[in-house]
């Protein structure tokens, strides 16, 4: 996803070039109709360049170069203001003053442009999912809005709680797959705990790592798995999901529970992943048992397996309400 988008990019940064060019011509042309000095000012202009270029190739060191530039230059636009032009009109035509719509900068080392860097995350994040969700970060997860008060059973706040949680994902959010302890994660607890908010922080880091990856809703997932099920029109959708280098999958249980379709795909596509060691991120309501019960030992036994998964049960407040 991100060489395809990125591809784009360059393909389109090349095409604005070419219009930016396209423009200067126009321009040009449209002022020397006007004063035909400025035509000829501006091949003297570039003539001192390549000689300049071829020069320098040489080894000799160009003689007042810059100063006939400087004065060639006030020239051109001095008579661009007597024929009612501004005197900028014939500066390169470019929206990047950066880049000139290169999309790089640097020499000799090149490095993408803030402003391509820019509009990459930005179609990253709209096609993995994340379009209206960066403000779901670890650096704006708050650990002040969980009570901090012991719970029943555990020994610790929720606040506590969330402290740890919040480490491990981020930890592993930021190494995997250089550490391949879980080949994924999965988020069980009654809704207002923080899942889905912790879902997309991990997918964020991810995705800022340079890694493919998708954030959908469970109901979404099956419905692609569907339509591949009954026509071959879904495979690639399909193979999208297979092929992700993590798959953030929110809310699993909501979505119908499907004849011969949600478990035996839903099997199928976290069978074929953890083969291919390719990780999923899970975030359900249901409970460790209800999850079992519902999706059969089949599929428990690939999302429940400690030794392969990070399994956290959260417990606690809905903070919702109390927001």
């Amino acid at each position: 996803m991100r060489r395809e988008i990125l591809r784009q990019l360059q393909s389109e940064y090349e095409e604005r070039r070419q219009e930016n060019d396209r423009i200067f011509f126009e321009r040009r042309a449209e002022a020397e109709r006007k004063s035909p000095e400025i035509g000829r000012l501006m091949d003297a202009r570039q003539d001192l360049i390549f000689s300049s270029v071829r020069g320098i190739i040489m080894g000799n060191k160009p003689d007042q170069i810059p100063e006939k530039m400087a004065e060639i230059t006030e020239k051109i636009r001095s008579l661009l203001t007597e024929n009612g032009f501004s005197r900028d009109y014939l500066e390169p035509v470019y929206r990047c003053p950066l880049c000139r719509d290169t999309g790089y900068v640097g020499e000799p080392v090149r490095e993408m442009c803030s402003c391509m860097q820019k509009e990459l995350t930005r179609r990253l994040y709209a096609e993995s999912g994340l379009g209206d969700l960066r403000e779901q970060t670890y650096d704006t997860f708050r650990l002040d809005i969980f009570p901090d008060t012991v719970l029943p059973g555990l020994g610790c706040s929720q606040r506590q709680m969330m402290e740890m949680i919040r480490d491990m994902t981020k930890n592993w959010a930021e190494q995997w797959p250089q550490v391949r302890d879980y080949c994924g994660v999965v988020f069980s607890g009654a809704s207002g705990l923080g899942k889905t908010f912790l879902l997309h922080a991990m997918a964020r880091v991810m995705l800022d790592r340079g890694l493919n990856v998708m954030v959908l809703s469970s109901y979404k997932a099956q419905e692609i798995m569907r339509k591949a099920y009954y026509s071959r029109d879904g495979q690639d959708d399909l193979n999208m999901l297979m092929e992700m280098d993590v798959l953030f999958l929110d809310d699993l249980g909501t979505e119908p529970l499907l004849d011969n379709v949600t478990v035996s795909q839903f099997f199928n596509l976290f069978n074929e992943r953890q083969n291919h060691q390719k990780a999923c991120v899970i975030s359900t309501n249901l409970s460790l048992k209800n999850l079992r019960e519902r999706y059969t030992e089949r599929i428990a036994s690939r999302l429940l397996d400690r030794s392969r998964m990070m399994v956290i049960e959260m417990r606690g407040e809905d903070i919702r309400k109390n927001r």
